[in-house]
């Protein structure tokens, strides 16, 4: 292809030796090979830009024949918007220099080839003769790069918008963040090759070191929880779902980071309420139940010793029932902190109801001195008055004592004892404290005279029901009303179910007597309606047991039966230790006695068993939420911020959720304010009525307000 005269490499005059002559030869063989056979196009233009000379490569991929493109301007290929550009880099190589440029080329059928072109001097005996030049097709090349600049345009379009933090790191810097991470670390500028570490607050480095060591050493994905520091200096609680690819020929870190402070600080919340007690911000008893358990685990072995004190206030249902609930429980607070001060540090110190027990866990040292040392040292504390308002008050206590493992080598058994042991020193005179002894009856045999009398309450006919309104607020008006239990029992007096009921449970006594409230709670409301009274929804309480029997749906669908009441006037209610024991249970119970038309109520929330996540996910499930006294009673003007925040909180997460709020145990015109402003309106409580028998209740009723 290349005649003599027009090599690239040898001059035209005769070689003057043979071996110069076959080595120009052979160069210019290598370059005809080199031509023809390049896998690129390859052509030779003159000064003019003419196209002498083209591989079949060329002709085969502008689809022309050679008649058609040798001989032609190349410049009759190249698209208009080209032209300068191919020209410019015509005039470099034909002044002697190497030009690389990016073009085009058209093809006989108008389609576009995308080229880079380079041209090189062609030189004969050191003088420019024309052009050299290979073309590589690069369309399919450009192709893909442009639909990958589109993709990542749009990725970055995407990710700048998104609601949540994205970030890119290499060698521990970072290359790109989104706009919201930005936002989020309070930073105007990018954070573009910012150090990582300067972001992180000190006790969360390590885990991202190792958190990124594990990814680098071929972990795919991982997900940690970091605290991270914005540009003001505050705590931010971050989740952070990161993965390890090839980004730019390196290995990089990609991930999302999500704000969960707000979780962060609700599962805190949450955490709290489930495991302390809410009126004098003590563990709970399941807080003290969890804290035992792991104590006994850790001494089994080296039988170290512990003790339980358990403590019940003498005489103290004589105080809340003669000043209150709401005395009652400042009076509790007070009762809690003088006892927490007469403890050495170190001793586990839990309120173990909503009433007047405490226990107390003593582990350094958990003897018998230290036993007696600490209960005379409460017993001392509690001597000086109480200034309750304007009453001065006294208390004593009785404390029951029980030590690991001389008396019991398990949590139950324990617990157990240290109640025997109180029952002992309140039979005692109280005031004082005892050491559990296998010795001590009295109690078991009182529990098995109990028993027996409550086994015959239901056919003397000794149970009755008392009634206490539920009142819209606004108008004034009984909106429903509870059934409340009560046993006449003929030498005991009138009792509340907390002395009866967790003996009707413990014995098996208590579907029974629950059978009865709720035949006798309906036929009282329909014996209402059909004397002409207005209306309203009646609700009764059932325990876990009940609610989870097996004849439960059937008992209540045979009751609705017999008395002839509209089911939607019957409301079940029922606590949270309820969801505890078998949520899926429940749920399937709910549906059914909700496609019976039958209303439900969570009584007693937020007494110390369950999550604000069950709300949610019993949501369409329950009707009412029932706020526990304990709540009620903290509510003031004078401290909203701290004593009303829950309970606030909890009724807009109720009314979000579409469910009812009733406020019980309000029994001041501070506390029905309060719950007005939070658009709280059905009240239930001694404020508007005392529990009441049901005639009394119907001369209520009768004139609706």
């Amino acid at each position: 292809m290349f005649n003599e005269g027009e090599s690239m490499m040898c001059s035209n005059e005769k070689p003057k030796e043979n071996h110069g002559a076959t080595l120009c030869r052979d160069v210019d063989l290598f370059y005809q090979t080199l031509f023809e056979y390049n896998p690129d196009m390859v052509f030779f233009l003159d000064w003019e830009g003419i196209i002498a000379k083209a591989n079949n490569i060329t002709l085969e991929n502008l689809k022309y024949t050679a008649e058609e493109l040798v001989l032609q301007p190349v410049e009759n290929f190249v698209p208009s918007y080209e032209i300068d550009k191919y020209k410019d880099a015509l005039r470099q190589a034909l002044s002697g220099s190497l030009a690389n440029i990016d073009t085009a080329f058209v093809r006989s059928d108008g389609e576009i080839l995308n080229i880079y072109l380079s041209m090189m001097p062609a030189l004969n005996d050191g003088r420019v003769v024309g052009v050299f030049a290979i073309a590589q097709d690069v369309t399919e090349q450009r192709k893909i790069e442009k639909e990958y600049l589109e993709t990542e345009l749009k990725f970055r379009s995407i990710v700048e918008q998104a609601l949540f933090g994205f970030f890119i790191i290499q060698d521990e810097k970072i290359i790109y963040t989104n706009a919201y991470f930005r936002e989020l670390m309070a930073i105007d500028e990018p954070l573009d090759d910012k150090n990582l570490w300067e972001l992180l607050h000190d006790d969360n480095k390590s885990k991202l070191k190792s958190m990124i060591d594990r990814l680098v050493a071929g972990r795919e994905a991982m997900t940690q929880y970091l605290q991270l520091h914005d540009a003001d200096g505050n705590k931010i609680d971050v989740e952070v779902h990161a993965m390890r690819l090839i980004y730019q020929n390196e290995w990089t870190i990609i991930g999302t980071v999500h704000d969960v402070t707000e979780q962060k600080r609700t599962e805190a919340l949450n955490e709290f309420i489930t495991y302390h007690d809410y009126l004098t911000g003590l563990p709970n008893r399941r807080a003290f139940d969890k804290k035992l358990e792991a104590e006994l685990d850790e001494r089994k072995d080296s039988n170290q010793q512990v003790a339980i004190l358990y403590l019940d206030l003498d005489r103290f249902k004589y105080i809340n029932d003669s000043l209150g609930h709401v005395l009652g429980d400042a009076f509790i607070k007070q009762v809690s902190i003088r006892i927490q001060q007469s403890l050495k540090a170190h001793q586990y110190i839990a309120r173990m109801n909503a009433g007047d027990e405490f226990a107390i866990l003593l582990l350094t040292p958990g003897d018998e001195q230290e036993a007696v040392e600490q209960s005379k040292q409460i017993l001392k504390a509690l001597q000086k008055p109480f200034v309750i308002d304007r009453y001065q008050l006294t208390i004593t206590t009785s404390i029951g004592i029980s030590i690991f493992p001389t008396d019991a080598e398990d949590a139950e058994t324990m617990m157990m004892h240290a109640h025997t042991a109180l029952h002992d020193a309140k039979e005692s005179g109280k005031n004082t404290f005892r050491f559990y002894s296998s010795a001590m009856h009295p109690a078991a045999y009182d529990t098995l005279v109990l028993e027996n009398d409550l086994r015959n309450a239901i056919n003397l006919d000794q149970l009755e029901l008392f009634f206490q309104p539920k009142v819209n607020s606004d108008r004034n008006e009984i909106v429903g009303v509870e059934a409340l239990i009560r046993w006449n029992h003929p030498e005991r007096g009138l009792l509340l179910p907390g002395v009866f009921i967790p003996l009707a449970e413990e014995t098996g006594l208590i579907t029974e007597i629950e059978k009865w409230v709720e035949f006798t709670a309906c036929k009282q409301n329909k014996a209402w309606q059909d004397a002409g009274l207005r209306a309203i929804p009646i609700s009764v309480n059932l325990t876990a047991d009940r609610i989870l029997g097996s004849d439960m749906v059937q008992n209540i669908r045979q009751v609705l039966k017999e008395t002839k009441l509209n089911p939607s006037y019957l409301e079940i209610e029922f606590t949270e230790s309820t969801l505890l024991k078998s949520e899926h249970g429940v749920i399937a119970i709910l549906d059914e006695l909700r496609s019976l038309g039958v209303r439900i109520s969570l009584d007693d929330f937020g007494t110390g068993y369950s999550s604000l996540s069950y709300l949610n996910r019993f949501r369409g499930r329950i009707d009412t939420l029932k706020l526990d006294r304990s709540f009620i009673s903290e509510l003031s003007f004078a401290d909203e911020a701290e004593s009303n925040f829950i309970t606030k909180v909890i009724i807009e997460l109720a009314q979000h959720l579409k469910m009812s709020v009733v406020a019980e145990g309000v029994e001041t015109e501070e506390q029905l304010q309060v719950l007005k402003d939070y658009n709280c309106e059905t009240i239930q409580g001694f404020l508007y009525s005392k529990p009441i028998p049901a005639e009394d209740f119907a001369v209520l009723l009768e004139k609706g307000k």
